[in-house]
């Protein structure tokens, strides 16, 4: 659909929360499947292991002995501290699974201490009855559980959808209304905020082949550096929608730079393992298959940063290349992104896909299902009709616990999960993610959280229940709130929960550690990833990422004067917004007081513009609509550009 086309959009403040669908087991019929083969391969192989057992003599009944369970032949072998040893490399392998995608770790593991038992006289033979009757009592007492945990949530369900049917009573009729909708509110930054924003366009600014105050951990896991260069574009370009729309210059560099950096082989270099040792095969290229951590984050930077600026570059074939250094060139294209993610999408039987091969992310896929909107909007595409009721439907049946709660990430082949990742963080996350493209989700998960897990005590101060994956800062694996707040904050502040935002707020800045070096304000207790984040969950504004998602860029924002030249850090740039014809501009100091000059663009050619706020009192516009100006800086300074006839 594209921009000019009237259509119909849902105010995202009438929106009633949608109930928690009903279901008959614990988890929906994909993952049911799933636990259902992998729960009779495993039962296939232990009888081939128990069978072995009887079978062979010596050392073949530890192989079979530890066919039911990965390293129980040291069991029948008499080998206590090598069962231990054993069960440390399995756990350990598991880690490696999960982190990364490695398949083969486990199934080398279990496989390889399996067959190590040969070598082993049997010493303790009852052991080969003891370890199957053992796992096969785990099965049972992991099926009770599942009927019991059920039953549980059932009643939780129950409760919570009689609270939500009592807002549903409550809230205005759905509104749907044309396009031609008012013009956003446009606030300007306080001086915090910017500070804050200053950590980001440090980053971003620096030469593109250098990572100066990234931190370098690890390139597979949440710390990795392409999360915090998407996540540093993620705040660059909510502050200048949210804010600066008519401000372009250091600002839409610095978003430009985020893209060019995720191109940089540190970015993406990890693929061509994880496609070894997950997908079993060869394949540097980052994008075709799975891998939603890197076309979906990708995607939705350049959808965003296309949108929000009305830059069209990166819609030009071959306007993104992966550059291997053995020569090979991956060109894609903010086209072939969103057609490579709606591929993946439609390919799936859960209707969300992989981030590592096997393991399927709810965060990842929240950013990763933005574009598809955005493209549709910007060039009429259609990708939003086919794949997001199918992934609405994913969401809700495989990705939303029986009684509500987000399910943070589950194993494409297995259908497992791991139950600390349902947590405060995988909520708030998917609120401000869904919130454009599915409202009434992403309040129904809100007033679940609000509700049930976060409280203001009678200080005003947040309290949250935290647990899980809560308790660690994603950017740096150390023990820290700090993420989770983060999320509430971002998501309370879309919604227009004020109460809690600033509250999220305050025990962020509380937690922290905020220090204020040369202007720049970062968190002291928290990860570069975090004080990036932080650069975006303080910015916002209610129903920004709605409106930048699933709105056009007003027209007046669109062809009205911009600013497009300003030195960084010398001019920080507060609030920038033109009705079309006029330029508002707020400016502080980023230095030593002193006269900036400032650059023009998409004025009227020949037109004069009467200047207040700066050095001169007109300035005349050249034939390609561009002017230059000054003005004196030292604290905060209003500057209006008007057209004479205006």
């Amino acid at each position: 659909m594209p921009d000019s086309d009237l259509t119909c959009h849902t105010d995202p403040t009438a929106v009633a929360p949608a109930l928690i669908p009903e279901r008959e087991r614990l988890d929906g019929p994909v993952t049911t499947r799933r636990l259902r083969r992998t729960l009779t391969g495993y039962l296939a192989l232990a009888g081939a292991g128990v069978a072995i057992g009887r079978t062979v003599r010596r050392g073949g009944v530890n192989v079979g002995t530890g066919l039911v369970w990965p390293g129980a032949g040291y069991v029948t072998a008499g080998k206590p501290l090598r069962f231990l040893a054993s069960q440390a490399g399995f756990t350990a392998s598991l880690g490696l699974w999960l982190g990364s995608g490695n398949v083969l770790a486990p199934i080398a593991v279990w496989a390889g201490t399996a067959a190590a038992g040969a070598r082993h006289d049997v010493r303790i033979p009852a052991a080969k009855t003891a370890v199957p009757l053992l796992a096969a009592a785990g099965i049972g007492v992991a099926l009770t559980v599942r009927r019991k945990a059920f039953r549980q949530a059932v009643a939780r369900r129950q409760a919570r959808n009689e609270y939500l049917g009592a807002l549903r009573a409550k809230t205005p009729v759905t509104v749907e209304f044309p396009r031609s909708v008012p013009v956003p509110e446009v606030p300007e930054l306080g001086t915090e905020q910017l500070a804050q924003v200053r950590f980001a366009l440090d980053r971003a600014l620096q030469p593109v082949s250098e990572f100066a105050g990234f931190d370098r951990i690890d390139q597979f896991q949440t710390s990795s550096i392409r999360y915090q260069v998407a996540v540093c574009g993620y705040a660059l370009t909510s502050v200048q929608f949210a804010h600066t729309p008519a401000f372009h210059g250091y600002l839409s560099l610095a978003q430009r730079n985020t893209i060019a950096k995720w191109q940089e082989r540190i970015c993406w270099a990890f693929w061509s393992k994880e496609s070894m040792w997950g997908h079993l095969r060869y394949n540097p290229d980052p994008i075709p298959r799975d891998d939603i951590m890197v076309s979906g984050w990708l995607a939705n930077l350049v959808a965003g940063y296309t949108t929000t600026t009305g830059d069209h570059r990166y819609s030009e074939p071959g306007s993104i290349c992966f550059r291997h250094p053995r020569g090979m060139r991956y060109e894609y294209d903010l086209h072939s992104l969103t057609d490579v993610l709606a591929r993946n999408f439609a390919a799936s039987d859960y209707g969300l896909f992989p981030c590592e091969p096997n393991w399927i992310y709810a965060l990842c896929n929240g950013f990763g299902i933005l574009p598809l909107p955005i493209h549709d909007r910007l060039y009429g595409s259609r990708h939003s009709a086919s794949i997001l009721p199918k992934f609405r439907r994913g969401f809700e049946e495989e990705f939303l616990s029986a009684d509500g709660r987000t399910i943070g990430l589950r194993s494409k082949w297995t259908g497992l999960t791991v139950p600390a990742m349902t947590s405060v963080l995988s909520d708030a996350s998917v609120i401000w993610q869904l919130a454009p493209v599915f409202p009434d989700i992403a309040r129904r998960q809100w007033e679940i959280l609000r509700h049930e897990k976060l409280r203001l005590g009678a200080d005003g101060q947040l309290e949250a229940e935290l647990s899980g994956w809560d308790n660690i800062d994603t950017g740096n694996y150390r023990r820290s709130n700090i993420t989770p707040l983060l999320w509430v904050q971002a998501a309370a502040t879309e919604l227009g929960d004020t109460d809690i935002a600033r509250a999220a707020g305050e025990r962020i800045a509380a937690e922290g550690q905020p220090i204020v070096d040369h202007g720049v304000r970062r968190l002291a207790g928290a990860s570069a990833q975090a004080n990036l984040g932080l650069a975006m969950s303080m910015t916002g504004r209610a129903h920004a990422h709605y409106d930048r998602t699933s709105r056009p860029l007003p027209d007046a924002w669109s062809r009205g004067p911009i600013l497009d030249e300003a030195e960084y850090p010398n001019v920080l740039v507060a609030r920038a917004v033109t009705d079309g014809a006029a330029l508002d501009l707020v400016l502080r100091p980023g230095a030593e007081p002193g006269r900036a000059s400032l650059g023009l663009a998409r004025l009227r050619p020949d037109q004069t513009y009467r200047l207040t706020g700066a050095v001169e009192n007109s300035v005349v516009a050249a034939a390609d609509g561009t002017a230059r100006i000054h003005v004196d800086l030292a604290d905060r300074r209003e500057v209006r550009i008007t057209p004479e006839s205006h």
